[in-house]
């Protein structure tokens, strides 16, 4: 059943291609815009940074615990504006990830693959949850780090913080912060697809579609996630492949990034096919509850006749 059902999705997809254009417009003008932020909060940090040619070849020189240690120095003398210009590309990254993924899953729920979902107020809703919690994720993991710092300080050997129980605190805390984040973003991805007032009502639903269906729902994220796998060690393998036989710098970069844009497009085609699944295991519920509803007797025309 979940099989035929996954097949359907990608059959889905095939016959409106424009869930796939809707899904990639959306995504990659978000990637777009990351790009620039990026490369806007790099510029804006070293700007009025001199680099020391003598002090660089020093470094090249170094174990890489010394190279560690003069990067944080660097990072150290930088940090303030750092701060201030992270901060506000990540409030900025965020706004433009709330309307994007509202506006982009609103559109797709309007195709007959997906509809009726969510109106454009609960995918906003949706979407700053989505959004809370990724902040919420990296806060924890920039506590998590400084905690690690501390503690790696305070029981350093000759200057030399102790390595290895700053991993022992960060392995743990990366998997239960990342395991969290993935979790809550993989559940709220699902809410968008029902019809309701509010948002709470829509996590509701997509509560009891997966308790409902967990074989199903579970059969259906495992195969796609498997699929996105082998996509990324085959772009992997070809960008190992394309590195080893060409030497030219800009052709390499220009291969990557084909690799790249390649990956994302089959990795989106993967998501919009399995939101049409899990919109088909929807859609099954919903006849089956209307089938099996006790039907309306005629009682109370008796007892008015009466």
């Amino acid at each position: 059943m979940p099989s035929n059902v996954l097949r359907e999705g990608f059959r889905e997809v095939f016959r409106d291609p424009a869930l796939l254009l809707i899904e990639v417009a959306w995504r990659w003008t978000f990637g777009i815009i990351t790009i620039l932020a990026c490369a806007t909060v790099a510029f804006l940090t070293v700007t009025g940074v001199r680099a020391n040619p003598q002090a660089l070849e020093s470094m090249s020189r170094m174990n890489p615990w010394e190279l560690a240690q003069g990067l944080a120095s660097v990072l150290t003398t930088i940090a303030a504006a750092l701060v201030r210009v992270g901060i506000v590309a990540i409030i900025f990254l965020a706004c433009c990830w709330i309307v994007l993924s509202g506006l982009g899953r609103r559109a797709t729920l309007l195709r007959s693959a997906l509809a009726p979902g969510a109106d454009l107020r609960s995918c906003f809703s949706i979407s700053t949850v989505r959004a809370l919690v990724t902040l919420g994720a990296l806060v924890a993991w920039i506590l998590a780090s400084v905690l690690a710092g501390e503690a790696g300080a305070v029981t350093s050997s000759n200057g030399i913080p102790n390595l290895g129980l700053i991993l022992l605190i960060l392995l743990p805390a990366l998997l239960v912060i990342v395991g969290a984040w993935s979790a809550a973003n993989w559940y709220l991805s699902l809410a968008p697809l029902f019809q309701e007032s509010s948002l709470a009502q829509s996590v509701r639903r997509a509560w009891i579609l997966i308790r409902s269906r967990r074989d199903e729902v579970l059969e259906i994220s495992i195969a796609t996630g498997v699929i996105r796998l082998v996509l990324l060690i085959v772009a992997l393998v070809l960008s190992f492949a394309v590195s080893a036989v060409i030497t030219n710098p800009r052709v390499i970069i220009a291969d990557f990034s084909a690799i790249a844009l390649l990956y994302f497009l089959a990795a989106d085609f993967v998501n919009i096919a399995r939101l049409a699944a899990l919109a088909k295991l929807r859609d099954g519920d919903v006849e089956a509850n209307h089938q099996f509803a006790p039907a309306e007797t005629s009682a109370p025309f008796l007892i008015r006749s009466e």
